[in-house]
Parts: C-alpha cells; sequence; structure tokens
C-alpha cells in the first residue's frame, strides 16, 4: 500500500538527507564549527567528571590522600639548617675607598663561593664524606643543592647556610666551606695587591723617566733663550736685568746725541753769553728718543685651543681615554684576574695611544707655535718700520734746524781761540766712539733678547708638560704608597659569626610535603575517571553534536525529567514540558519534517530517554493537533510504553506481527481519545522475523487511515537490528541522546547504520539537560493560565 505521506527526497551527494550536517529547511541551534578537532581536550570535561565520579573518587581520594600522607610522615627525617655570617671589610686606615669593597656582598661573592675552585677542597675532605655527602657519585650534586647563599639584611652582609640531617655535621661542612672561601678570597686580595704593586712601579719608573727627559727639554730651551739654563745664577737676574741695561744704554746713547748735537751746533765748551746760548730743549726735541718695541708673546689659552682642535690630537685622545678607562675599570672591579691576557693588551694599546697622542701634541704645538710666532714676527716687523721712520722724520727735521742755527752762529766759531777749537774736535770724537759703543752694546742686548721672545712659547709648553708630568708622579707615588697602607687592614670579607650546630630542626613537622603528596592521592581518582572519560568521549553538551559535522542537527533539547512526586506547578515539570513542546515545534515548522506524519525515536544504547522522548513528543503533539496520536512500541525485547502510561504489555504489535490479533484490537485506546498506545506484546518469536520494512509499512498504511501521527519507540540501535528495518520504513527518524550518558563514538555508528539502511536521519534529541542548564540557555517564560486540550479524565490519565 502507498504510503499517503512520502519521505523526504534525499539531497544528492548528501548522507542521511542533509546538507552540510542540516536538513533543508532547519530552524533550530548554532552550526557546526568547522574544522573542529573532536579529539581535542575540553575543560568542561573536568566538571563533567566531578559531577560523574564524585560518588567513589572523593573515598578512594580520601584514602590514597591519607595513605600518601603517612608515608610522607614515616619516611620523614628532620633537617637541621646551620648558618655562617660574613661582612664586607669596609674599615680604612687612612684613605677610604683605596681598596674596593663588593656593593652587593651576596650576589657577587656567592658564585665565588659555590664555585668548583672553592667547593674542591671539601670533595677531597675525607672527613666530611658521611651523611648526605656519603655518596661520590652524588655528593657535589647534594653540595651545591643542600648549600645556600643568601643577603644577611643588607647589601654588605652575607649568611652561608647548609642543611643536613646531622646537627654538627652541617655545622662541619657550613664552616669548611666559609673557611675554603675566605683562604681563596685572601689570595685574590694578595694577588691583586702585588699586581697592583708591580703595575704602579713600572708606571712611576717611567714616570721618573719621563720628567727627566721633560726637564732636558726644558733646559734647552732655556738656553735657546737667555742663553742659560734654569737653576744657572744669570737666569736669576736675566728677566729684570735685561731690560734696565737696555734703558740705561739707551739713556747714555741719547745723552751721548745730544751733546755732539750740541757741539754740531756751535755749542762749545766755554761759557757763551746769554744772547749766544740755545736751550737745550729746543735741541732735545729733535734727537731720535728710544722708541721701545717689544715682541708680544703668545696667547697660551689660544695655543691650546688650536693643540685641542687638532685632527691627529682628537682622534689620538679618544682612542687614549677609551682604552685608559678599560684597563682603569678592570683594575678597580678586578676584571683582570679573568682576563689576564685581555688586561695585558688593553694595556699595552693604551701605552701605545699614550705615545701617539704626546707625538701628535708635539707636532700640534709646533705648527701653532709656529704660526703663532709667525703672526708676531709680523707685528714686530711693523712695530720696528714705524719706529725707524719716526727716528728718520726726527733726523730730517733736526738737520734742517741745524743749518738754520748754523747761519746764526756762523760768526761764533771766529771768536772760539784755536786751542779751544782743538778741544772741542777732541771732545766730538770721543763723543762718537762712546756712541759707538754704547750702540754695539744695545745692539747686542736687543738681539739677545729678541731670540728669547721667539723661544719662550715653546719653552713654556715644555714646562707645562714638565708640571704634568710632575703631578702625575705625585698622585701614583701617592696611589701606590695608599694601596701599601691600607692593604694592611685585612682581608675584604671578614667573618661575623661562624657556624654552630643548631638546636632546632627546620621543621618539626613535614606538613607541607604532607598537604601536597595528600592532595595529589587524592587527585589520582578524579585524574582516573578524567582519562576514562576523555577516553569514552561522553557528549556532555549539545554543542559537541553541533560542532561534529558527522552527526545530524540537534533538533531540540528535552529537560531531564520530573520525579514522581514533583507538583502539578514546579519549575522542573514546566521546564520539562517547554523543552518537549519546543521539540514538537522544531518538528513541526522544519522544511524536512512538517509534512512527516510517522517518526521513529532511536537511540544507541539503552536508557538514553527515547521512550521518555516517545511518550512526551506523543503527548505534546496530541495537545497541539487535538488530533488521536498513536503510539508503537516496537521493542519487543525490552519493551516500556505499557509501563509509562500503566498498560497491559498484550496484546501487542508482537500478536499483530504473528496475526493472532487483529491491528484495532490491539491498540490499548483507555487513555482517550488524543493518545492510543500499541503495546509491543509478549515476545515468543525472534524480533528480526516478526520486523521487516514491508511488515512495518502495511502496518503503518493501517494506521494512517485513523491517526494523525505515528509515534514509534525503537530498540537500540547497535544491540537490535531489526530497529533498522523499523527507521528505514517511517518518514523520519531522530536519534536520542542522553548527557553524560551516550558515546560519541555511538552516536556515529549509529547514524552510519541509519543512513546505510536507508533510515531518513532528520536530527537529534538531546536529552538529559538540568532544569537550571536549560533555563540559563533558552529562559523560564512561565504564563499563569494552562488550558487543556484533552478532556480532565483523559489528561488525568495521560499524566500519570
Amino acid at each position: 500500500m502507498q504510503q499517503q505521506y512520502p519521505r523526504q527526497q534525499q539531497p544528492t551527494g548528501q548522507p542521511g538527507g542533509y546538507l552540510g550536517g542540516q536538513p533543508a529547511g532547519y530552524i533550530g541551534g548554532p552550526t557546526a564549527a568547522p574544522g573542529s578537532d573532536a579529539s581535542s581536550f575540553d575543560p568542561w570535561l573536568i566538571w563533567v567528571t566531578f559531577r560523574r565520579c564524585w560518588h567513589w573518587a572523593v573515598p578512594a581520594g580520601l584514602v590514597l590522600a591519607s595513605i600518601t600522607a603517612f608515608a610522607v610522615l614515616s619516611t620523614f627525617e628532620p633537617q637541621f639548617e646551620a648558618s655562617y655570617r660574613l661582612e664586607s671589610n669596609k674599615d680604612w686606615l687612612l684613605d677610604r675607598g683605596v681598596m674596593p669593597t663588593p656593593d652587593d656582598l651576596a650576589r657577587s661573592e656567592g658564585p665565588i663561593l659555590t664555585s668548583p675552585i672553592v667547593l674542591s677542597s671539601i670533595m677531597a675532605n675525607e672527613t666530611l664524606h658521611q651523611y648526605s655527602l656519603a655518596d661520590p657519585e652524588t655528593r657535589e650534586q647534594t653540595l651545591l643543592a643542600r648549600l645556600k647563599v643568601r643577603s644577611g639584611g643588607t647589601n654588605s652582609t652575607m649568611v652561608v647556610t647548609y642543611t643536613d640531617a646531622g646537627k654538627e655535621f652541617a655545622a662541619d661542612v657550613c664552616n669548611a666551606v666559609v673557611a675554603a672561601y675566605l683562604q681563596k678570597r685572601d689570595e685574590y686580595d694578595n694577588l691583586r695587591i702585588s699586581r697592583l704593586t708591580q703595575y704602579l712601579g713600572r708606571q712611576i719608573d717611567d714616570l721618573k723617566r719621563r720628567v727627566e727627559e721633560q726637564k732636558e727639554i726644558v733646559a734647552n730651551y732655556a738656553r735657546e733663550a737667555s742663553g742659560a739654563a734654569p737653576g744657572e745664577r744669570v737666569a736669576e737676574i736675566e728677566s729684570a736685568e735685561s731690560f734696565q741695561l737696555i734703558e740705561q744704554l739707551r739713556r747714555q746713547i741719547s745723552e751721548v746725541e745730544i751733546e755732539l748735537a750740541m757741539i754740531d751746533a756751535g755749542v762749545g765748551i766755554r761759557n757763551p753769553s746769554a744772547r749766544d746760548q740755545i736751550e737745550p730743549t729746543s735741541y732735545a726735541q729733535f734727537i731720535p728718543p728710544h722708541i721701545p718695541v717689544v715682541k708680544g708673546k703668545v696667547d697660551e689659552s689660544r695655543l691650546e685651543s688650536m693643540i685641542e682642535k687638532d685632527e691627529d690630537v682628537k682622534f689620538a685622545t679618544e682612542r687614549y681615554e677609551l682604552y685608559r678607562q678599560e684597563v682603569l675599570k678592570m683594575e678597580v672591579s678586578e676584571g683582570w684576574r679573568t682576563a689576564q691576557d685581555f688586561f695585558e693588551q688593553q694595556k699595552q694599546k693604551r701605552d701605545e695611544w699614550k705615545d701617539k697622542l704626546d707625538e701628535a701634541r708635539n707636532k700640534a704645538s709646533a705648527a701653532a707655535v709656529a704660526i703663532l710666532d709667525s703672526e708676531l714676527e709680523d707685528e714686530y716687523q711693523v712695530q720696528l718700520k714705524e719706529r725707524d721712520a719716526e727716528i728718520e722724520r726726527r733726523r730730517k727735521e733736526f738737520a734742517a734746524f741745524s743749518d738754520i742755527k748754523e747761519k746764526e752762529l756762523v760768526g761764533r766759531a771766529d771768536l772760539m781761540s784755536e786751542q779751544e777749537q782743538e778741544e772741542i774736535k777732541e771732545r766730538r770724537k770721543q763723543l762718537a766712539l762712546q756712541l759707538s759703543v754704547y750702540q754695539k752694546q744695545y745692539d747686542d742686548e736687543a738681539d739677545r733678547l729678541r731670540r728669547r721672545d721667539s723661544n719662550n712659547v715653546a719653552l713654556e709648553f715644555a714646562k707645562t708638560d714638565l708640571d704634568q708630568s710632575f703631578e702625575m708622579l705625585a698622585r701614583v707615588t701617592a696611589r701606590l704608597d695608599s694601596i701599601q697602607l691600607e692593604s694592611q687592614r685585612g682581608s675584604s670579607v671578614i667573618s661575623v659569626a661562624k657556624a654552630t650546630p643548631p638546636t632546632r630542626p627546620v621543621e618539626d613537622m613535614p606538613f607541607k610535603k604532607m598537604v601536597v603528596a595528600g592532595g595529589a592521592g587524592f587527585a589520582v581518582p578524579f585524574l582516573i575517571g578524567l582519562l576514562w572519560e576523555f577516553r569514552v568521549k561522553r557528549i556532555t553538551d549539545s554543542h559537541e553534536l553541533e560542532r561534529s559535522i558527522m552527526l545530524a542537527p540537534v533538533v531540540g533539547e528535552l529537560a531531564r525529567a520530573p520525579s514522581a512526586n514533583g507538583g502539578r506547578n514546579s519549575k522542573g515539570r514546566r521546564v520539562f514540558e517547554e523543552s518537549v513542546d519546543s521539540l514538537r515545534a522544531n518538528l513541526a515548522l522544519s522544511k524536512g519534517t512538517r509534512d512527516a506524519r510517522s517518526f521513529a525515536i532511536v537511540s544507541s544504547m539503552s536508557g538514553e530517554g527515547k521512550s521518555t522522548a516517545v511518550s512526551q513528543l506523543a503527548i505534546s503533539l496530541a495537545k497541539a493537533c487535538g488530533k488521536t496520536v498513536l503510539i508503537i512500541d516496537a521493542d519487543m525485547r525490552c519493551p516500556d510504553q505499557h509501563d509509562v502510561f500503566g498498560l497491559s504489555l498484550e496484546p501487542g504489535l508482537n500478536e499483530v506481527l504473528r496475526e493472532v490479533v487483529d491491528f484495532d484490537e490491539a491498540v490499548n485506546k483507555e487513555l482517550g481519545d488524543l493518545v492510543h498506545v500499541l503495546p509491543a506484546g509478549r515476545l515468543k518469536a525472534s524480533p528480526h522475523r516478526l520486523l521487516s520494512t514491508s511488515s512495518m509499512r502495511e502496518l503503518l498504511d493501517k494506521a494512517f487511515e485513523k491517526y494523525a501521527y505515528v509515534i514509534i519507540d525503537t530498540a537500540p540501535v547497535l544491540s537490535a537490528g531489526e530497529t533498522l528495518a523499523v527507521a528505514s520504513a517511517v518518514d523520519s527518524t531522530l536519534v536520542c541522546v542522553m548527557r553524560d550518558l551516550t558515546r560519541m563514538d555511538s552516536v556515529v555508528r549509529t547514524t552510519h547504520r541509519l543512513e546505510a539502511s536507508g533510515a531518513n536521519v532528520v536530527g537529534t534529541i538531546f536529552s538529559g539537560v538540568t532544569h537550571r542548564q536549560y533555563s540559563y540557555r533558552y529562559g523560564d517564560y512561565r504564563y499563569s493560565d494552562f488550558t487543556e486540550l484533552v478532556t480532565s479524565g483523559s489528561a488525568a490519565t495521560i499524566e500519570q
């Protein structure tokens, strides 16, 4: 017989009658997340594990926690910690800061104290090979693990501790370690002082040799400038007497020239009359005076600026300062101990660049002196020319004045006797000879002064270098004296309090270890349960079904069925009824199921809520459409529907298929006009022989003549193969999944078997959702008036 409502045609190329995990026209929850990994760990599984396993995991965890805590306590051995206190030696005798001390003692000295150089002596001490250090293979690791270095409250203090089961042994090891460290520290300090002394000694010798060389340079410049070296007797009066002698000679030359001029003017030795005398001032104003011309001195600040601006000097200064700072840093921080070769290279480069700097400064000084001396010489020559021009001008004026006076006194010579004229001539000769002597002395002294002025700049620069060398020599010598003096104060790290055997252990009871061990033991059962849940992969949320592309979409979620003693208006019953009505609405509105009249609700295994879903969906459909709905219990192995409604088991489906009774006689109509039930009947033959696709289709054709919908309860698919025949005969098949019970692989296998048999799997029902979770996800919208669509007697019978 042909069905009135044929099954929906499956889309081509898509298994199970749905496209991309949803049937055509499905109105439901969110789509599956593409590319989701079903094997990944979901943190929600932890809560699921606790919820499912707490009833047996908590007692087991308490037992394991007690056992592990007792095991820790039974193996507990008290540990004693001995401590040794050290402090930086900040005492000083005369100069503070000459001998450096660590800024943070524990941080800087801790690596040295725990280094193999110090601990090797402990490893070789056979008297300490006991207790925790008895095993030679783990001795070094144990020593490093139990030996601790920490700050003593300040940066200048350090505490060294060692922990062991033996009180005296812990103190002995701690004292031995610190003693070895202090010995190595003294050796390091002595070696450092020795190297500094040797280095500073070489520096002092080099500076002394440089001072002697610069003294000789100054002496040579002084001889060239003044004819005598510094320290000689002549040099003591050179600056003052040289200029006095020049002035004296100039005055004598002027007096002689005036007297010669008066003689040439006709003023003789005899005393002329008043009318014949000529005022000396009249002649003196024409006598060429001594016009002093002194060569200027070089501006030392300008000279130093020119030297510092020289490119070679700047480059050499930068390189010298770079290596000098590096050497000084390594000396202060004692870095030369670990990098001696690098330290020697840095010192060698520093000395090389110091020599290059001196050479560059000498070259720059010579060039600057030459430039400045040339400028001063040009200025000096200009002054000399101006002086000579002035002298020549006055000579010409004096000659003109002499001609005038000679004409006035032409007759005076006639008045002199021959003896007087001879005396005047002799006097003039003597004055001329005296003038030539004075002039020669004056010229020699002026030349000597000019030569001294030209070498004055180089002499002053040489003196400056000599002063700097003297100052550096004094500072280095003072530094060496300070180091030698301050080295007498003792080691840079001193002992404050030695380690003594402790009186109390570090902890009387291993509470922390017991808590940790007990917590680990308590967590073991839950971890086993978590691994088991992860392995079986039970479905805990409807989103897991939606994320899987291998399963049909979720068409509805059913809240957990309320208890039998729950009231009519209780929240649990209200939420449960709302979830059933939502499932019915989704089926009625979906394009894939709106025209379907027969539904088979299947499950992978028993106990997954399919029987409850069948009964409640049938009641909801009957209330919604007001027509009679037939429930067929096709689970003949373990029927449930007759117990759900409180009906008799037979006659039923078994008798109808065996043709013992007629279909109409087997249908139980005791529930009223909206819901009729065809029980499973008493099984007396193999269900595989009774249930077939053709027999079920004939049965459905008979049912559609009287009923609007037919809901079929089936046996589990994985354990009962006859369910496939039932699913292939109905319009739509729904797979029921129970929260926290159904496994994902079981649902996948069930879906594949149904699709292979030709069943139209339109969706999945996720049941067992708690009332709170359902209300949280979908809300709880209460209504005040509940209108019954069935008679009062029928409704009361159905709700039992």
